[in-house]
């Protein structure tokens, strides 16, 4: 038997994940859940979340959500209430329900975008304008509509401006 103390030692990656919950978008996690879904994300254990954390955390934690990176990012950028460029633990609840909600809107900007360029023409807006709830009579209000979303005036619609549309 060694008098000397064992060091603590971070748990492996199966250990820490063993017995979280993953979040399901219809329903709230409690704070002690909350909290331990920011300890995994935190792999540093600083208290505070880096984008680099979250998107490694949401590959493996939440992979149906890893692919649409614009969606993470957006959700990062909008959870940061503090503008520090860090997500810390009173954030990160706004941080889950925005991955699912920004998930769920790039998934109809996807629909509209036929092409997979990850930016919508004109022509795929004038297909699928139904999915952003917008209604048009003419051609001319559906360009109309298509141009005031366009804000950067590129001729297509990306998915930054949709976000900034809404």
């Amino acid at each position: 038997m060694s008098d000397k103390k064992a060091k603590p030692t971070r748990p492996t990656k199966s250990e820490k994940y063993q017995n979280i919950d993953k979040v399901d978008k219809s329903e709230k996690l409690d704070k002690a859940s909350v909290k331990k879904a920011f300890d995994v994300f935190d792999y540093n254990g600083n208290g505070i979340l880096s984008l680099a954390e979250i998107d490694r955390a949401v590959l493996e934690l939440y992979p149906q959500l890893a692919k649409d990176k614009p969606a993470i990012m957006r959700a990062y950028k909008a959870a940061d209430a503090s503008n520090d460029g860090f997500i810390d633990f009173e954030e990160f609840g706004r941080l889950v329900d925005l991955l699912y909600y920004y998930n769920d809107l790039f998934k109809i900007f996807k629909k509209l975008d036929t092409d997979s360029d990850r930016r919508i023409s004109f022509e795929e807006f004038k297909k699928g304008h139904k999915l952003m709830g917008i209604e048009a009579r003419s051609e001319a209000q559906l360009k109309k509509e298509f141009n005031e979303i366009d804000t950067n005036e590129g001729g297509f619609i990306l998915f930054d401006e949709v976000m900034r549309d809404l």
